[in-house]
């Protein structure tokens, strides 16, 4: 097999419903990377593995996660993808002594321009969660930058016709980063994206999601109706710029929604001179939030795989 002659298989560093992500290293160059094994059961699982690598084919840009190759196999492939070291985004953050709004300005930044990226090739990725957040390498105390931010997980993502801007698509995905549109059932197009993106901000600067119940009828209902607050508890001390994008991006009828481009560009988001000052209770929120989100991923994990054969209309692993 043409990978195993070429590769040496390392240690695991994740493991997903569908797929585990391992170490490897070239036999020939002894450069390093990430090897993805995707296994597949019948013909669509096997079309929709083909989807993702198209479009990771695609790609090139300094924010997304890089496939290098793709090997077939007799009943899999092996998706060498750019070996990223610093984990997960979150992981990272609830390891630091301080974080600040500007902090999360340099996260959102590196988010929204790959998020940019990606919607100009026409491509929705529809799975955009914490999970999917990669670092480049592990962030260091008093350095003046944040790592590189690679946007990974493209086994959902959909690539939109050049005469459509919607597409029909089942309700897949983690339930707190789901759009109105999804849940409602109606057309999907590159605000989904936005919508995500804007759970991720405001956890990024609150500690805690804006959607949040243990009843998904009750969750999607909040999200249907776009219903959160800001409470000035943790909101106060954010700028009125950070509350004003995030309403933009929260805007329920999806041709309201702010996009990319318009979040690259925002005067929130070119700011450099944002507060520096450490947002000690939004850390203590979002390790106690990171915390249960392991949790209850490991359990919805298991819910997902039975909802995979139990139902067309599944929901992936995460919280």
């Amino acid at each position: 097999m043409e990978f195993v002659c070429q590769y040496d298989v390392r240690e695991i560093l994740g493991q997903g419903s569908f797929s585990e992500v391992k170490k490897c290293i070239d036999k020939r160059t002894r450069q390093a990377f990430a090897v993805k094994e995707r296994v597949y059961n019948t013909d669509e699982q096997k079309e929709r593995i083909e989807t993702e690598i198209q479009i990771l084919q695609e790609m090139s840009h300094h924010n997304i996660l890089k496939l290098h190759h793709a090997y077939p196999a007799f009943d899999r492939y092996y998706l060498v993808m750019e070996l990223a070291c610093g984990g997960e985004l979150f992981e990272d953050l609830v390891s630091r002594n301080a974080f600040s709004e500007s902090t999360a300005r340099e996260v959102m930044l590196q988010l929204f321009s790959g998020v940019q990226y990606i919607h100009s090739l026409r491509i929705v990725h529809r799975n955009i969660r914490p999970e999917k957040l990669i670092l480049g390498w592990k962030s260091v105390e008093n350095n003046s930058h944040f790592p590189p931010l690679k946007l990974s997980g493209f086994g959902l993502a959909k690539k939109l016709p050049d005469n459509l801007d919607l597409i029909s698509c089942p309700i897949e995905g983690s339930p707190l980063y789901l759009a109105p549109e999804t849940i409602t059932k109606q057309p999907i197009g590159r605000e989904v994206d936005i919508w995500a993106c804007a759970v991720i901000f405001y956890t990024l600067l609150a500690g805690y999601p804006p959607f949040w119940s243990t009843n998904r009828t009750e969750l999607f209902g909040l999200i249907a109706r776009g219903k959160y607050s800001l409470p000035d508890q943790e909101w106060k001390s954010i700028s009125d710029g950070a509350k004003r994008l995030i309403k933009s991006m929260f805007m329920v009828d999806r041709n309201e929604r702010a996009t990319a481009t318009e979040l690259v560009k925002d005067p929130w988001t070119q700011n450099r001179k944002l507060s520096t000052a450490h947002r000690k209770g939004t850390l203590d929120h979002l390790n106690a939030f990171n915390a249960k989100r392991k949790l209850r991923g490991a359990v919805y994990t298991i819910f997902a795989l039975k909802r995979m054969m139990e139902n067309p209309e599944p929901l992936t692993n995460g919280i």
